[in-house]
């Protein structure tokens, strides 16, 4: 439904699954298909066992490689151009990317068959007459923080080797590959092994060599391959690479279990039997290089892990095969793309297909040619009986190989039975009694997350073999909290359309909203609201209570019409909306539906958004059967929103500057389609707005789509306020770490070629920012341990010493713990002192209609998310051009 609910913006996204895991896969894969050597793809698998060839199908009863169906070739339609002559401009700026560069497609993923670009990307800093401190501002109150890092100290500056461990025959299970190199720990003094790269602050003469070690359980001998292939000297920044391994050998001693990247403390498991959950506490840590020390990054973290296998859904969906013929795709729909993990080695893999004509009593081809059912392979490595009967196989494509080695992707069958499910549900995410115990557990309030973190500090430096480990290679941890001083900036001026309020400290001014009116109020000429024909009344009550709420913000709602629906379904929906627009051409049109149901609302949106353009509200029977003026009032809002209007004002002095959001989002239903999704400011007050949607393939360049969308605002621009803008800022959203140089390489490369179509040689000044929301930085106020207040910057101590970023806490937060945004400047042409830009920010955040409060991100960013989710979950289309200078998304 429209969000009609209060919220704070991202912050309520709902929680994602977990990450996948690093390691090899447990299973025996079927891949890389084409072959190669097998130690250069990564893959793990039976030992011995080969890929399969590229071609025909092998004949036997093994199972084959089995890429996830795709359907039919659709026609991805491409949206019509609102001004005249910007289709060439677009197609142009298209025209001038490579074909060989890695693609990031949003939400810090890369698709493509390059490797990542991990280059470390150094961004400028501000000029300033304070110097390399430049990028620090000065303004608001300053204010004493503690952060959730730990100085660690070093009394030696090291010089380290590092090669490249190859095991023959292979060995994917890490801690073998560990015990097997133990046995030759005096050769190589201090060191530290990942699984596959070794460092030793001994170097090896000769360079290249090999060792010969014996497995303990087995006596399985193994060539230990050794390649010298870098030198690590201090200040490097794969320096920080050690400190992260020696950080994790530590953690090994705490009897923490791994599962994916982080640690979790499986002791501590708290049961939840009503709901066959478990919560697994843990931490996730990381060393980095940060303005003055390295710092180690301690958050809390915790494992959701459900107490059913896959195994187990299987056969839930089997018994339901009476009532539902299609039980085997009710089972795919629901095991396709989450993630589980193996019960064996608590590795995380996310399932891409379900093969249904393979199962355990399958086999599959070795190395030698001998044939090895997945049953015997389990209980030979990994000493597993596979009880269960006929279940298929579940399909995972190691993308770790194709990001180290470009190559195809290797295909892993894991075994329905062995893999525990991990993660919430839809269902489970809208039991509000299971979310409200969780959130006992999960949401920690700051003064209990400060002594979890102590008491983890406390931890690691009492175990002996932990403290040892750090002080073989000459380092101390302290365990206290790095102290930090921040910046509290003034509560930010709201201008209605009859005097100035603010939110106060807690950055909220719904109370003033609410009697005030509006900053300005969009005309309705006519209105329709349609719902049930035996909910007339109560559909009647609701339109009299907007129209006091509108009146109590100045917002004029005439008299709508309200046509009964005696069919609520979606077909006889869809004509009665074809027939009111026909008949009435309104401004808006109110839907009430009976139930959440999924297709109902879509087929109104894809109907109203993408067929016709015509702005619409959707609301719950139950919401309007309640009339709750709190709910009425931002319905009230929402529509004022949609038509035009603007409900308040922050005030940003710089004339003639378009501001921009940008965001990704995957189509719901064919992963391959993304659409990046793009809003952009069109008056100087930065109430009326300019939105796009591109729609793009696996493969495509996105940059080139974002081009294109800068091009198509930039026409609007100057078709609305007859000159270009005088600077452009543009915060971008969905972009992981490893993307950042490719997005500076790349996009603003494009980004620049593109205004130079229309400024010439005359380039536009520009500021550049990457928005990351998902970090594990904590800060909280030193005295009294709370949430610091909104508006609190930090730039210092726990920043990047290569970049200009900052740390924004732009939320009120009642409960639990604030998370703070980070902002990155990659590029900045504009040369706005750090004040400036850090106030403009926080001003933004203040911008978002749907909550009469601040949100975590820039309004921008919020609307391109709000515009690109509901293109990729609901719309699956382009919207209709005629929509775009409205907020019909909201």
């Amino acid at each position: 439904m429209d969000p009609i609910r209060p919220g704070r913006g991202r912050a309520h996204t709902r929680p994602r699954g977990p990450p996948p895991g690093q390691g090899g896969p447990p299973g025996p894969p079927l891949g890389p298909r084409g072959g190669g050597p097998r130690g250069q793809t990564g893959p793990a698998g039976p030992q011995g066992a080969a890929p399969l060839p590229r071609g025909p199908r092998p004949s036997g009863p093994g199972p084959r490689p089995v890429m996830r169906p795709q359907g039919p070739s659709q026609t991805v339609p491409k949206p019509a151009s609102a001004m005249a002559g910007v289709e060439q401009v677009t197609e142009g700026v298209k025209k001038m990317a490579t074909d060989n560069t890695p693609v990031p497609l949003g939400r810090g993923t890369v698709r493509g068959r390059q490797p990542v670009d991990a280059e470390h990307f150094r961004a400028p800093r501000p000029q300033s007459s304070l110097g390399d401190k430049g990028k620090k501002g000065t303004s608001g109150q300053p204010v004493a923080l503690l952060a959730n890092y730990f100085p660690i100290t070093s009394n030696s500056k090291w010089c380290l080797y590092q090669y490249r461990v190859d095991f023959d025959p292979d060995e994917d299970r890490i801690f073998v590959k560990r015990s097997l190199l133990r046995q030759h720990k005096e050769k190589f003094g201090g060191y530290l092994f990942d699984g596959t790269m070794l460092f030793t602050s001994v170097k090896m003469n000769p360079e290249n060599f090999e060792l010969t070690s014996k497995r303990h359980y087995d006596d399985a001998m193994f060539i230990l391959k050794f390649k010298f292939t870098n030198t690590i000297e201090y200040g490097d920044y794969s320096y920080i690479q050690v400190f992260n391994l020696l950080l994790r050998n530590c953690l090994r001693h705490l009897e923490l279990k791994l599962v994916g990247r982080n640690y979790y403390d499986a002791s501590a498991k708290i049961n939840l039997p009503a709901f066959k959950l478990q919560l697994w506490p843990g931490y996730e840590t990381s060393i980095a290089r940060h303005e003055d020390d390295i710092l180690l990054c301690a958050e809390i973290s915790t494992k959701v892990m459900r107490q059913e296998t896959v195994y187990d859904f299987f056969n839930q969906c089997a018994q339901d095969r009476h009532r539902n013929r299609d039980w085997m795709t009710t089972f795919k729909n629901g095991i396709i793309g989450t993630t589980v993990m193996t019960i064996y080695n608590n590795e995380t893999y996310r399932i891409d297909d379900v093969d249904e004509n393979a199962d355990p009593s399958s086999t599959f081809n070795k190395k030698d040619g001998s044939a090895m059912s997945y049953n015997q392979y389990y209980q030979d490595k990994w000493h597993v009986t596979i009880k269960g009967g006929r279940q298929p196989m579940l399909i995972s494509k190691n993308k770790k190989s194709v990001r180290q080695m470009g190559g195809e992707e290797a295909i892993v069958y894991l075994v329905p039975e062995l893999c525990v499910m991990t993660g919430l549900t839809d269902q489970m995410r809208n039991n509000f009694t299971l979310m409200k115990e969780m959130a006992v557990y999960t949401r920690v309030n700051p003064n209990e997350r400060v002594k979890r973190l102590v008491n983890f500090a406390q931890r690691l430096l009492s175990s002996e073999k932990s403290v040892q480990e750090l002080k073989d290679w000459n380092l101390s941890l302290s365990k206290n909290l790095v102290e930090v001083t921040g910046r509290t900036l003034l509560p930010e001026q709201i201008k209605s359309n009859r005097g100035d309020y603010n939110g106060a400290m807690e950055a909220d001014w719904t109370k003033h909203l609410r009697s005030s009116p509006m900053y300005t109020c969009a005309v309705m000429k006519t209105w329709v609201i349609l719902g049930p024909e035996d909910s007339i009344r109560d559909i009647q009550g609701f339109a009299q209570s907007l129209y006091k709420a509108g009146q109590g913000m100045s917002f004029s709602l005439p008299q709508p019409v309200i046509v009964p629906l005696r069919d609520t379904r979606s077909n006889a929906l869809m004509t009665t909306l074809e027939q009111v627009i026909n008949e009435r051409n309104p401004t808006m049109i109110l839907c009430v539906i009976p139930s959440a149901r999924g297709d109902v609302y879509s087929m109104i949106k894809r109907k109203l958004c993408v067929d016709r353009a015509v702005p619409s509200q959707v609301v719950l029977l139950k919401n309007v059967q309640k009339n709750n003026m709190s709910v009425v009032t931002k319905v009230a809002i929402q529509i004022n929103c949609k038509i035009g209007g603007a409900p308040w004002l922050v005030t940003i002095p710089k004339k003639g500057m378009m501001i921009v959001g940008y965001d990704v989002c995957h189509d719901s239903q064919n992963k391959n389609i993304s659409y990046g999704a793009l809003v952009a400011t069109m008056n100087d007050a930065h109430t009326c707005y300019f939105s796009c949607v591109e729609p793009h393939r696996s493969g495509e360049e996105l940059s080139n789509h974002f081009a294109a969308s800068i091009s198509k605002a930039l026409a609007k621009y100057k078709m609305i306020n007859g000159a270009l803008p005088t600077a452009i800022v543009i915060y971008r959203d969905g972009v992981g770490d490893g993307q950042i140089s490719y997005v500076h390489k790349t996009e603003v490369k494009l980004l620049k070629a593109a205004t130079e179509q229309f400024y010439g040689a005359a380039s536009v000044p520009l500021a550049f920012l990457i928005v990351t929301k998902r970090i594990s930085a904590r800060f909280f106020t030193k005295q009294g341990i709370q949430n610091p207040a909104p508006g609190t910057i930090i730039d210092t101590v726990v920043t990047d010493p290569t970049k200009y970023d900052f740390f924004l806490i732009s939320q009120h937060v009642r409960q639990g713990t604030v998370t703070p945004t980070h902002y990155h400047v990659i590029e900045d042409s504009l040369h706005f002192p750090p004040d400036i830009m850090q106030k403009l920010t926080y001003k933004l955040c203040h911008m978002y209609y749907n909550w009469s409060g601040t949100v975590r991100v820039p309004a921008h960013c919020q609307l391109a998310h709000k515009l690109a989710f509901l293109t990729g979950q609901t719309l699956r289309s382009s919207p209709n051009t005629g929509l775009d200078e409205l907020l019909y998304f909201l």
